[in-house]
């Protein structure tokens, strides 16, 4: 991964024994500074020997070589000023450490941004659109309508790093992800328990994997992204699978490539605990994160315990997604079933769905706008 050094503002690579660093997560604005621009810095680096660049010496460099003095320069520089305040020699800023007009570079980042954050000794969120002015949980505080928490790439920058903290609009820290947690659960719907385990003292302990399929889907539901492909490659890191983003495919065909690696190393039947607005027939897999908006209190499947003998995993082959299910027909000589999928809601109240038979044997969705709660367990068969 390239690092961008906190006193000198030049990119450095490292493919081991990477130093500590600082990582910086943002809502992207007009004016970006990019790997390119960070690049002409390299110049003037040089001639300061190391010793530390201030914002004054960069925008005086860029207007000698008429060279556009971006706006994002405030932001890498005061990102830097706290990096170094902290001693940290190193800090990862995402619009400036990726070169992007490589696109095998741009795969590599993507599929390793999780880890990136992940691996960070601190992670510094700047709040473009908050003042610090009132404390984060007054109600008349901008804190909970940041933009920063509708983006779809700021969910793992939320649930990765060990240690977060906050900064304003005026980069005044404004609280910590710990300090925040009740409130950060409210605006997030993620439950207040895996803030608790992202204790700073103890952050080992901590793990998103005990949550459903379904409800860290939940969590995305209402988040955007600017490429709609984005909404299933931001989600990679969070459910632990890698695959190639390939920009111009949809939205819909990246989220369902996202479902096929979740389930080739998860059991999980949770996620197809998901709803449509659209009530006509369709496979078992859902189109976006939004159809899982009603599924955060939706438990992770327990199908060792009460299949009995039947098999328990599930596959995708050119026949399409083979899987085994407890089926009751929904009606006399009818083609329709209620399929149980062994997951449980909060409440104790077991899920199924409704599927159709087809004439050539398959079976797809069928009452795609309902699932159905049901207080006994599905029948053994």
């Amino acid at each position: 991964m390239r690092l961008l050094n906190t006193k000198t503002l030049r990119v450095q690579e490292f493919l081991t024994k990477i130093p500590p660093y600082a990582i910086l997560s943002h809502t992207w604005e007009n004016e970006e500074v990019t790997f390119q621009d960070i690049q002409n810095i390299a110049t003037l680096a040089a001639t300061f020997n190391g010793r530390q660049l201030s914002f004054n010496d960069i925008r005086a460099f860029l207007r000698s070589a008429q060279l556009p003095v971006k706006k994002g320069y405030t932001k890498v520089v005061q990102a830097c000023v706290r990096a170094r305040n902290s001693a940290f020699d190193w800090i990862w800023i995402d619009s400036c450490c990726i070169n992007k007009e490589s696109s095998a570079e741009l795969s590599e980042a993507i599929n390793s941004m999780y880890q990136y954050y992940e691996n960070a000794v601190v992670c510094y969120v700047y709040l473009f659109d908050v003042s610090g002015t009132l404390h984060p949980k007054n109600p008349k505080s901008d804190f909970r309508r940041s933009k920063w928490f509708t983006r779809g790439w700021t969910l793992q920058e939320l649930l990765a790093p060990r240690h977060i903290s906050f900064f304003d609009k005026d980069w005044t820290k404004i609280g910590t992800r710990w300090s925040l947690r009740d409130l950060i659960s409210v605006v997030t719907t993620i439950p207040i328990d895996v803030f608790e385990e992202r204790n700073p003292t103890a952050w080992e302990s901590f793990g998103i994997d005990k949550y459903s399929v379904a409800q860290k889907m939940s969590w995305a539901a209402d988040r955007q992204t600017t490429r709609p492909e984005d909404e299933a490659y931001c989600l990679m890191g969070i459910f632990g699978v890698s695959m190639s983003p390939i920009y111009g495919e949809g939205g819909d065909k990246a989220f369902m490539r996202l479902q096929q690696e979740i389930i080739r190393v998860s059991d999980d039947r949770s996620i197809f605990a998901w709803i449509s607005e659209d009530g006509r027939d369709r496979g078992l897999l859902a189109r976006s994160p939004y159809e899982f908006r009603y599924s955060g209190r939706v438990q992770a499947s327990k199908t060792g315990s009460t299949l009995g003998n039947s098999p328990s995993s599930y596959s995708f082959n050119n026949n399409g997604l083979h899987i085994h299910l407890p089926l009751e027909q929904y009606d006399f000589d009818s083609d329709v079933f209620l399929a149980y999928l062994h997951c449980q809601t909060n409440d104790g109240s077991y899920m199924s769905v409704y599927l159709r038979r087809t004439t050539d044997g398959y079976y797809v969705r069928n009452f795609p706008s309902t699932v159905v709660l049901q207080p006994a367990p599905p029948p053994s068969r």
